[in-house]
Formats: C-alpha cells, structure tokens, sequence
C-alpha cells in the first residue's frame, strides 16, 4: 500500500507534495499519473477570492490510503466524491473515513480533524475538492441573511459531520466540472460557474437541514462555547474513560439533564456513544495506517483486555480490528 500524510493548506504547495511521493511530474498545475500509479489526473483550480479547488479522474493501480492529519489553522475542505471499487462488498462511512462500491458523497471537513481516504487497487475516483478559510466563510455569509444561523451551526456541528450521498443534482455538477476539458473556449468560465453553484446548493441544504431539525438558532453564544468546550474534554484523550454526565455538566455550568439534551440535539448522539464512534474511528484509521498491531491500538485506546477492545470494534463495524490487517 502507498500511504501519503500531508497537513498543506494551500493545494498548488499540496500538488507538488503529492507528485513528488508518487513520483510523478507536475506540470501546468497538473499530474498526471504514472502506470505504476494509476491512470489519470489531480488538476489545481485556481478560484476568485483567494478559493482553491482541485479536480480528481483517476483510477488506481495499486492501494492508495492518503491521510490529512490535523493542524490548528482554521481551514476547510468541501468534498465532492465519486468512488466505485469493482467488486468490493459494501462498507459504512464514517465521519473521518471513507471506503465504498460506487459512492458518491458530498462532506464538509475542518482541517483540525484527522481525515483518512483509501483507494483500494482498480477504485476510480471522481471529485473536486474546494479549499477555503475560515475568513473566507464568514466574508461569504456575511452578505446572507441567514449567514449568522449557519455560522452557529457550522461551528457546532463541524467535528460532527458524516458524508451525506449526492443528489442529481450534484452529480450533474460535478459531470460537468470533469467534463468541461472538451470546451477549451469555456473551461474556465464553466468550472467556476458550477463550482459556485455547488457552493450555493451546500449551504441552501443546511439552512434546510435546520429548519427540519429545529436547530435551536436563538441559543447563546456562551451555551454554545459551553457546548463546544464539552466535546473537546470527550475527544482530548481516549486511552481513558470520559468524565462523568455529573463533572461534565459542572464544566459546562448546566445541569446534568440540559447537557444531556443540548448535547445530542446539537452532536446528534448522546454523549458517551458519541465519545465510542469518535474512539472507534481513531481506531480504524490507526489500524488502515499499518503502523499498529492491534493491540498496540487497544492499548492506546484504554482498553487493557484485548477481547473487549474486539467486542467493541466489531460492534461499530460488523468486522473484528484483525480483518484489517490482512
């Protein structure tokens, strides 16, 4: 398997990254793969007001993990992917890991969250990734009515996010972004026509999604800072147990009961099966990273019986840590 982890936040800088650990040539913002690699193309997007895309066709000829690993900065990474795995049983998609037979997903990542992809060998992947930061997103809702709800909720939910599959009508869009090679005269007039459509469609559903949900847009900004500090306590160290409903609600300067249904209005899971998702995750993606026995991951994990670390595992992904190892 060829492994590739890279924290860049500029895609030019990023490109040049990955030509040179697949040993391949980067030319007018493009690479091209090698054989040995895979067939096809990673093109940079350069995008009015400082937005960065780039465009994906290929397919692989041997497996291919690519691992973002997490970094302070506020930036983010909105994803359109097309991937189909010839005869591959069906998986799930986690919120910071993707592998599946013909799926295509659209998510929204921050870069301070590990974010894993794997390309397993015959996987053709179709995509456009857009680049931009967290200034970028708050001069983009500034103008919009709505602008501040969304804000609240991004800021929330963001740890939260799972890919959500691609309508008809994204898929429409992003045919046409790949496809727009074949009109030389327009290429660069269609690619960011469409890439702002795709924007404008990603927003108009969230402030759709809230609405269905009820999200609670009149809440505090201290509730929500009280929120959000809970789920960094949850997710700073999984080699132990999580704190208590009780120490937790202390942190948070509410109740017990409040915590406990703010916290899965907002997360969308209570608070200790979301603190299980999110450790089974660092699980999963420490194991596909072939750095760690499995036991070793238990251990890293808090859990000093091996069997039970197992039960869980299997629990979260109908398949036991070993299977991945294969």
């Amino acid at each position: 398997m060829l492994k590739i982890e890279f924290n860049h936040t500029d895609y030019h800088e990023m490109l040049i990254y990955f030509a040179k650990a697949l040993n391949c040539s980067y030319k007018n913002n493009k690479i091209i793969l090698e054989p040995h690699i895979g067939e096809g193309y990673l093109k940079l997007i350069e995008l009015p007001n400082g937005l960065q895309g780039v465009i994906s066709d290929y397919t692989v000829n041997q497996d291919l993990l690519l691992n973002r690993t997490r970094i302070l900065r506020d930036f983010y990474t909105l994803r359109f992917d097309e991937v189909l795995i010839p005869d591959t049983p069906a998986e799930p998609v986690t919120s910071n890991y993707v592998t599946a037979p013909t799926r295509s997903a659209v998510f929204l990542g921050s870069t301070k969250f590990d974010w894993m992809f794997l390309s397993t060998r015959g996987t053709r992947v179709r995509g456009i990734n857009i680049l931009f930061s967290k200034q970028w997103l708050e001069q983009f809702l500034e103008v919009e009515s709505v602008g501040e709800m969304i804000k609240k909720y991004l800021s929330l939910k963001m740890s939260a996010f799972n890919y959500e599959p691609m309508d008809t009508e994204y898929k429409r869009l992003l045919n046409e972004i790949i496809s727009s090679g074949t009109n030389e005269n327009f290429e660069t007039l269609i690619i960011q026509n469409r890439i702002m459509m795709l924007l404008e469609r990603f927003f108009t559903r969230i402030y759709n999604k809230m609405n269905d949900m009820h999200f609670d847009v009149k809440m505090s900004n201290d509730d929500i800072n009280r929120l959000k500090s809970i789920e960094k306590e949850l997710m700073k160290d999984f080699s132990v147990e999580p704190p208590s409903i009780t120490k937790l609600a202390r942190l948070a300067a509410m109740s017990p009961s409040k915590l406990k249904t703010s916290f899965k209005e907002i997360y969308g899971l209570p608070v200790y099966q979301y603190f299980q998702k999110h450790r089974m995750n660092k699980a999963k993606a420490m194991l596909l990273s072939q750095k760690y026995s499995v036991k070793e991951v238990g251990m890293e994990l808090g859990y000093s019986n091996l069997s039970n670390f197992a039960k869980a595992f299997r629990k979260s992904f109908d398949q036991l840590p070993s299977d991945l190892l294969h």
